[in-house]
């Protein structure tokens, strides 16, 4: 009876060692490339892209103010005043004079041409009109420079300029922003410089909100921060409605691309005691590939390991597959996880 038992068992570990694994059907699908993407923040602050502050030309007693903080105000528009009597009775007089100096040329003109005079007498009235033009020009100019004029369109800041007021040419009268287009300051990380030369937006958020605004990238700095490993970048941001102000804080989202990786579903991953690996099919045989996952996506993982584009993975079927296992599959699919 032992004996027949134990001829019985042989038998059986026999059969069981000699009988090939029996084919196993499987899905496969052809792996495709997917390159890594890292979610980089930055913190930025805003600022007019064109902003002045003013000065006055000379300095004198103020006569006049013609804004108010928060003013919008054209190019063009007078802003301030200074006193200006001496200027407009100097400029009055220089007008005068070459009146007067143009009506003597005019009669030097008619006595030469009947012979009454030399020519040289001409020729020195008409150096005395040149002069007088010239004092003109400058009577006009120190007139003009009682006067403070907005170089731009844009909103006017605070002042403590008031009238009567005595200032000086280092006084400074107001800012005057042109609001309509902000620049975004931030640093980037170093690992973003391909993306930032080759991508002409990015997406920024107000400090206080979640939604989303597309801002272009204007200027990127020409050298690296050393200690910080950062390059300065300035976005340009469309402020029509002038929702945004000058120094408010945006927090800006940086997508750093990273290498290739396989992208496979999270279903034809397995582990195992030395870590995760997934199953490809090489002459219809069943192939341990060990990996490393590099990255999560959503409903996907990009791993790195010996895996090339176009490989075949089987991706359902695979917890009772052994390798060298022989495997069915009826057609692939090639269509990337999505």
């Amino acid at each position: 009876m032992k004996s027949r038992i134990l001829l019985i068992s042989t038998l059986s570990a026999l059969l069981f060692v000699t009988l090939p694994a029996l084919s196993a059907n499987v899905v496969v699908q052809k792996i495709t490339l997917e390159r890594a993407k890292q979610q980089v923040q930055a913190v930025g602050n805003t600022e007019a892209i064109h902003s002045v502050m003013l000065y006055p030309a000379v300095g004198d007693k103020v006569t006049a103010v013609y804004f108010k903080p928060g003013d919008k105000v054209k190019k063009g528009d007078m802003l301030l005043e200074l006193d200006s009597r001496r200027q407009k009775a100097a400029l009055d007089e220089a007008k005068i004079k070459l009146a007067d100096t143009q009506r003597i040329l005019e009669r030097l003109q008619q006595s030469q041409a009947k012979g009454a005079v030399p020519k040289s007498d001409v020729d020195d009235a008409k150096t005395v009109v040149e002069l007088a033009k010239v004092t003109l020009t400058q009577a006009q100019t120190e007139l003009e420079d009682r006067k403070v004029i907005a170089p731009l369109n844009g909103i006017m800041g605070l002042t403590d300029v008031e009238v009567g007021d005595r200032i000086s040419e280092l006084t400074e009268i107001a800012s005057i922003d042109d609001t309509s287009d902000l620049y975004i300051n931030f640093n980037a990380p170093e690992s973003a410089i391909s993306m930032l030369r080759n991508k002409s937006n990015i997406t920024v958020f107000p400090w206080q909100s979640e939604s989303p605004i597309n801002a272009q990238i204007a200027y990127l700095d020409s050298r690296i921060n050393p200690q910080t490993r950062t390059l300065r970048v300035k976005a340009k941001l469309n402020n029509a409605n002038e929702q945004f102000l000058p120094g408010m804080s945006f927090r800006v989202h940086i997508e750093v691309l990273g290498d290739n990786y396989a992208a496979i579903p999270e279903a034809a991953l397995l582990w195992g005691a030395t870590g995760p690996y997934v199953w490809t099919s090489v002459d219809n045989k069943a192939t341990r590939v060990d990996v490393k996952i590099e990255q999560r996506l959503a409903g996907r993982l990009l791993v790195s390991g010996p895996l090339k584009e176009g490989d075949i993975l089987v991706i359902e079927g695979v917890q009772r597959l052994r390798a060298k296992q022989e495997l069915s599959f009826n057609a692939i699919d090639s269509d990337s996880q999505e």
